[in-house]
């Protein structure tokens, strides 16, 4: 077979990290009319069971002296070039939109998963870039597959609504039950007498108005979710795609106390770095976390989606927090002096299972620090911008200021509105906390619309991803 150009380039080592998660130098080859990329993937505590998996979500970019070029992949071809771990069979799910893929165990399976795979890119993407002045590099991103399914909002606990849990009134607007998510086109009016309510009484907690309508993401249909929070070393290769201009927007160092209050990023000789390249991100303001969002192709939660990843279809309990009980006393997982996530008296994620999920803070899928690390911003019900928010998914692509670009996303630091706050957050050892912080029941909405809050130490967020499968 002749072919009219071949190129074979080891590109500089570059890998993404959140928890285990390894993806290697990739190889890129140019063959024709063909491209393609091999490398390695790695990561631990993987898992495929009855109930769900979890997953990586990987994409490319071609970085360049100054910016990137998102590199589309191709809807099909790819294939797992060796194995490395036994008794295991991985598969992709590739979206229509080609942004990037899912690699995931496919059958029964608990452990490490370490493999050699190919991918087949879109030879468009390469258009008016020069291969050898540019990387590029592979992203991975560990996700939890959430299944298509039922599930309810809201509290058993009529105490609940003093925190703005949503319920089903009664034509008096008096609590009447909880609220059944049964369709993912199901649409709601938010009334005294409709068909969700919530009470408001510090004022954050939303509108008490208007329809949520069939186009918002209600989390019936599957859908994939960070099974961690974005990480500091996820960050830094994020600001180190960037082009300069994009950097001013979305630089976070600079920021007053970033590192007397735990910040760990770094710059050395023009690159960013962590110290603790797997401490959750802190000092992320909303419009930063959004344009990490869309550029590593996903999208923000909402949230209904967030009570269906923490509860799952199990029936409500009383107070109950994300790790399926409503005390909060055996939880060994814990921020260190660094901010760093731990594992205390002998723990670690190999031992994760249904029965002790209340040890690692984990959800009904398995979804980790869901509460009691940063505070989970996401789009709320109690804001028009929210409920027209329609789940668009990130395409990989900024503005040339770094912004997302998503016009349903709502945008903004402060005054746009669309956005809350859900799970509680951690401020540090030297304080006092209470029963929204830094554990927040899961129906719990007490900031469940503000918008406020620039960079700080405590607010957080996490991004999720339409599923097919």
């Amino acid at each position: 077979m002749k072919y009219r150009l071949t190129f074979l380039l080891l590109i500089v080592s570059t890998f993404t990290r959140a928890s285990d998660v390894n993806v290697s130098r990739p190889i890129l080859y140019i063959e024709e009319e063909n491209a393609y990329a091999i490398f390695n993937v790695r990561w631990d505590n993987a898992w495929s069971n009855e109930k769900n998996n979890d997953a990586v979500w990987l994409f490319f970019k071609s970085v360049l002296p100054d910016g990137y070029k998102h590199i589309q992949v191709m809807t099909s071809g790819h294939s797992i070039v060796s194995v490395f771990t036994d008794n295991i069979t991985l598969d992709f799910e590739v979206p229509n939109d080609g942004t990037g893929l899912f690699i995931f165990p496919e059958k029964e399976y608990r452990g490490r998963v370490e493999a050699t795979v190919k991918v087949i890119l879109d030879i468009k993407s390469f258009e008016n870039i020069d291969t050898r002045n540019s990387s590029l590099t592979a992203y991975g991103i560990e996700m939890v597959h959430i299944p298509k399914g039922r599930f309810t909002l809201g509290d058993p606990d009529i105490k609940a609504l003093e925190f703005g849990s949503f319920y089903h009134p009664d034509s008096l607007g008096n609590f009447d039950g909880l609220v059944s998510i049964n369709a993912e086109n199901q649409e709601f009016e938010i009334a005294i007498n409709g068909d969700i309510y919530y009470r408001a009484p510090e004022g954050y907690e939303g509108d008490q108005k208007g329809v949520i309508p069939a186009t918002y993401p209600k989390g019936v249909t599957s859908f994939y979710i960070m099974k961690y929070e974005p990480t500091e070393g996820q960050y830094a290769a994020f600001l180190n795609s960037l082009s300069k201009k994009q950097i001013e927007n979305r630089i976070i160092i600079n920021e007053t106390n970033y590192y007397s209050q735990g910040g760990k990023i770094v710059i050395e000789n023009g690159k960013y770095s962590s110290t603790y390249p797997n401490k959750p991100c802190q000092f992320m303001s909303w419009d930063d976390a959004i344009a990490y969002s869309d550029w590593a192709g996903l999208r923000p939660m909402t949230e209904f989606e967030f009570t269906k990843a923490t509860r799952g279809e199990s029936k409500p309990i009383a107070g109950e927090f994300p790790w399926g009980s409503k005390s909060k006393e055996k939880i060994q997982r814990l921020p260190d002096i660094n901010g760093m996530l731990i594992m205390l008296n002998g723990w670690d994620e190999s031992k994760l299972t249904d029965k002790n999920r209340a040890y690692f803070g984990a959800s009904y899928y398995w979804v980790m620090d869901m509460a009691g690390s940063m505070w989970e911003r996401l789009i709320t019900v109690g804001h028009p911008n929210g409920r027209n928010y329609r789940g668009s998914n990130g395409d990989g692509i900024l503005s040339l200021n770094g912004n997302a670009t998503n016009g349903d996303w709502p945008i903004g630091i402060e005054t746009s509105g669309g956005i809350g706050f859900r799970g509680g957050g951690f401020y540090g050892y030297n304080r006092e906390y209470h029963n929204f912080n830094p554990f927040s029941p899961i129906a719990y909405r007490t900031y469940g619309a503000w918008q406020g809050g620039m960079r700080n130490n405590s607010y957080g967020a996490r991004f999720v991803r339409n599923s097919a499968k």
